[in-house]
């Protein structure tokens, strides 16, 4: 790899120390790279010559090999999305706090880009989720790198989600949610509501409630090539239950009793670069032994 995007969580890389770092070090070895500040945080005033992620196009990816996300998991979730169908390999350098999704951490960045520059990597394809959801009969369409969760809002009611799979019924929940989860996202919220961890090269969908109201629910794992569909169960009378559709835990959809949505296999991947000492339980192991 010779040609980089490197893209800052301007929050995190206080003062862009890690950021020209990098530039640096990508210039020594004989390559270019440019700089972009991160989605997620546009208060801060970038270098003089970072461009602005919004105009995160086809003229600046032009022959970019690779995507450099300074972050945390966030950050690199974000990306992903922003990346879409272009495919381009990403590498994260954790400056966040767990950083499931990072492949190095910042006292590792020189070897990290010296074996880029080398050709000394491999490529992990992630399983992408196609979010469709239909709130008040409006269409809305969207990826995910790690789960869609849908959960309830306002007063602290039980909501009634109803799962479907490839057109037939499956289950009722009754209490916070559910939610539906990626391999990727399998150490994230799934983890937390107590669903499995699954490698990341699996493609299957993890099923999960959310603090559910009985104690014989438990997650629904289907395969890639299933169709989910998660219904709002209907109101009782003195009830409100409206809902939430949560992306990523990025961005949301309001839904009301009756709306769904739709979930299944993206066409596209996301490529996560690995490094010929990495592994995905010695990865596991030290993120949640801290």
């Amino acid at each position: 790899m010779k040609k980089f995007c490197v893209i800052t969580n301007k929050s995190k890389d206080t003062g862009f120390e890690t950021t020209k770092k990098i530039e640096n070090l990508i210039s020594s070895l004989g390559g270019t790279c440019v700089l972009m500040g991160d989605p997620l945080d546009k208060g801060t005033e970038p270098l003089e010559n970072m461009k602005s992620f919004s105009k995160l196009d086809e003229e600046l990816m032009s022959g970019c090999e690779c995507v450099i996300v300074l972050g945390g998991d966030g950050t690199i979730i974000e990306t992903a999305r922003a990346i879409g169908d272009r495919e381009t390999p990403l590498v994260g350098i954790n400056l966040g706090t767990l950083g499931f999704l990072s492949c190095m951490e910042k006292d590792s960045i020189d070897y990290a880009i010296k074996e880029l520059i080398e050709d000394r990597y491999t490529i992990e394809n992630r399983m992408l989720l196609k979010v469709t959801s239909s709130s008040n009969g409006k269409l809305s369409t969207c990826m995910a790198l790690n789960d869609v969760t849908v959960t309830r809002s306002g007063l602290s009611r039980i909501i009634k989600t109803d799962v479907w799979v490839n057109g037939e019924e499956v289950c009722s929940y009754f209490g916070d949610g559910c939610l539906v989860s990626t391999p990727t996202g399998s150490t994230g919220y799934n983890l937390s509501a107590g669903g499995p961890i699954v490698t990341p090269e699996a493609r299957l969908m993890c099923i999960t409630p959310i603090c559910p109201h009985t104690l014989n629910n438990r997650t629904i794992i289907v395969s890639g090539d299933d169709k989910i569909r998660i219904v709002i169960g209907e109101k009782k009378k003195s009830q409100d239950t409206e809902s939430f559709a949560t992306i990523d835990g990025q961005m949301a959809v309001r839904l009301n009793s009756g709306d769904f949505i739709d979930v299944e296999q993206s066409g596209t991947v996301c490529k996560f670069v690995r490094f010929p000492e990495q592994s995905f339980f010695k990865v596991l192991k030290s993120k949640l032994n801290r």
